[in-house]
């Protein structure tokens, strides 16, 4: 890397994998977004940065697996997102994202960037704590296993509010919610907001980044010194 310039991330992977997503949740807006590895008639995007995400939507195919053996380990990291549609718990998603460790050789971390980039942009507001407040003790576990559940008409006289919870939060966001506020009622808006932030799994994926990019950056300045002013 050139003296005097700041290490270059790289987010590239499948189309729809999230990628603009996974930037905005981690605030990487100078990172550098590819064109999709699997873009019909075109060849893979040159893949040179200092630190490379690789978002998966989900598991691994042939095609990422044979890129990612091309790829540096030391500065590629795996990012297993939209885990929340991973098994039935995180832990399906943690069990696979460790399983692609041993298989890739790849630090992986599963994420649900969507439900990070709405917790860093946006704030629970008195209309969201209310619906989620009237649905809270439901007993009917199917309530949050799909969207149609839980908006459905017959459900309860207000489908628009649970539509526009669903739109600001998604399944998983909401679903932590009422298991939260199940726990404990009197939770604020402060309260939920991190615990949803906590339940997108970015705060890991994050301080590996800044490890890294802190490595990167202090391995160049040590390699090539700045020479002193006369």
């Amino acid at each position: 890397m050139p003296v005097g310039r700041s290490p270059r991330i790289q987010v590239t992977g499948r189309a729809r994998a999230g990628k603009t997503t996974l930037r905005h949740a981690l605030s990487l807006l100078t990172a550098e977004e590819t064109r999709p590895v699997d873009q019909p008639g075109q060849p893979p995007p040159t893949l040179d940065a200092d630190l490379l995400l690789y978002v998966l939507p989900g598991t691994a195919d042939r095609a990422d697996r044979r890129l990612l053996a091309t790829l540096p380990p030391e500065r590629t990291l795996v990012v297993l997102n939209k885990a929340d549609a991973i098994g039935t718990r995180w832990s399906d998603a943690a069990t696979m994202a460790e399983n692609l460790r041993s298989d890739l050789g790849f630090a992986t971390f599963p994420v649900v960037a969507v439900l990070a980039a709405h917790t860093r942009s946006g704030i629970l507001t008195d209309a969201d704590l209310d619906t989620l407040h009237r649905h809270r003790d439901r007993p009917d576990p199917p309530l949050t296993l799909s969207h149609d559940l839980f908006t459905a008409p017959d459900l309860a006289p207000d489908p628009e509010a649970r539509q526009a919870l669903l739109d600001r939060w998604d399944l998983h966001g909401v679903s932590c919610a009422v298991t939260a506020l199940r726990h404990d009622p009197t939770l604020d808006a402060r309260a939920l907001l991190q615990i949803l932030h906590c339940a997108s799994g970015i705060d890991r994926l994050h301080h590996e980044i800044h490890r890294r990019y802190t490595a990167i950056a202090s391995t160049s300045a040590t390699t090539y010194p700045v020479p002193a002013k006369s």
